[in-house]
């Protein structure tokens, strides 16, 4: 969450010349709906179900193929599985500080979602270290973790080219 992983994702398909897929975003435009607007009017349960649906869909699409995952999609074991069998995982990591510089400002992330009063920012930035402290043992599983923390986008995308590589060719 707030790592990147749409952007440097979708660059890095564009440069291999792979489809790009952001399941969030396939989600909204099936849906009609924001993704706050599916928590908030069918619940987490709802978006988990539709999420592990297109997660399965778009991994059988089109191979090789670039997926953005939402931040909880691989805390379901068939998406998990899916995407383990389908390719190479890769963890764009960033800190729980990092990550509250990217997202503080916005309205769009359910999970984080809370009153802005008082010490916000401290109760959005534990929440942010809750939820990467559940996410990490799944998350450290994946084919590459890259810490990209102080580094611009073009570098995070070169040098994950050439761990691509590396692993694709490997």
């Amino acid at each position: 969450m707030g790592a990147g992983k749409s952007r440097i994702g979708r660059t890095l398909a564009a440069e291999w010349n792979w489809p790009f897929y952001d399941t969030d975003a396939l989600i909204e435009q099936e849906t009609g709906r924001t993704i706050m607007q599916l928590f908030e009017e069918k619940g987490e349960p709802f978006f988990r179900e539709k999420e592990a649906e297109v997660v399965s869909r778009v991994s059988t699409e089109a191979y090789p193929a670039v997926i953005s995952l939402g931040g909880g999609a691989l805390m379901q074991k068939e998406s998990y599985q899916i995407i383990r069998d389908s390719g190479l995982l890769i963890y764009i990591k960033s800190t729980p500080e990092r990550i509250l510089e990217r997202v503080r400002h916005t309205d769009k992330r359910p999970l984080l979602k809370m009153e802005k009063s008082g010490n916000f920012e401290q109760k959005l930035l534990e929440r942010i270290k809750e939820l990467s402290i559940e996410r990490e043992p799944v998350y450290a599983c994946a084919d590459i973790v890259y810490l990209r923390d102080g580094l611009e986008p073009e570098q995070i995308i070169s040098e994950l080219n050439v761990l691509i590589r590396q692993k694709w060719e490997g």
